[in-house]
């Protein structure tokens, strides 16, 4: 069976266990495959709070996946574009905060955020604002994105970490 097919058979298999009402597509993209799942009324219970449900289902399927196809498999879960959505929201959010770095000259901090998340942010930042630079400091669930003026950070900070 093609790789295409398995990812899309477990992903079906999870997934009927949860709601009933869906498609999926799977989709190979460079060395990533989207699963695209599409529901009208049960989204909201694959999305989760905050994207957690999604993340978790995403990271059940590549443990799966592992089992099943013996090497590791890299996906991206989306949801009714929920991930594009989720994608502007920070940007918004992120050209937001770097104005108003800009206009004080002090650092901001932005916490609760997931590694895929932070990565959104400071790929936006440097693509967008050239004076900027972001980071990460504190571990676990008290770490935060700090998004600061080149000029204001130390040299060794500007290690970038998602």
């Amino acid at each position: 069976m093609e790789k295409t097919e398995v990812i899309k058979t477990e992903a079906n298999e999870l997934l009927k266990k949860i709601i009933d009402k869906f498609e999926i597509e799977v989709m190979p993209e460079e060395d990533v495959y989207q699963i695209v799942i599409k529901s009208e009324e049960e989204a909201p219970v694959v999305i989760g709070r905050h994207g957690e449900t999604i993340r978790a289902i995403q990271k059940i399927l590549e443990v799966i996946l592992y089992k099943k196809l013996g090497e590791p498999t890299q996906i991206l879960v989306n949801v009714n574009d929920y991930r594009e959505k989720q994608k502007e929201r920070l940007e918004r959010i992120a050209s937001e905060l770097s104005d108003k770095v800009i206009q004080s000259s002090r650092p901001t901090y932005f916490g609760g955020l997931s590694s895929y998340e932070r990565k959104i942010i400071h790929e936006f930042i440097t693509a967008n604002y050239p004076d900027l630079t972001t980071y990460s400091t504190g571990e676990g669930k008290g770490r935060k994105l700090v998004i600061d003026l080149k000029s204001n950070t130390p040299v060794k900070e500007e290690v970038v970490e998602a």
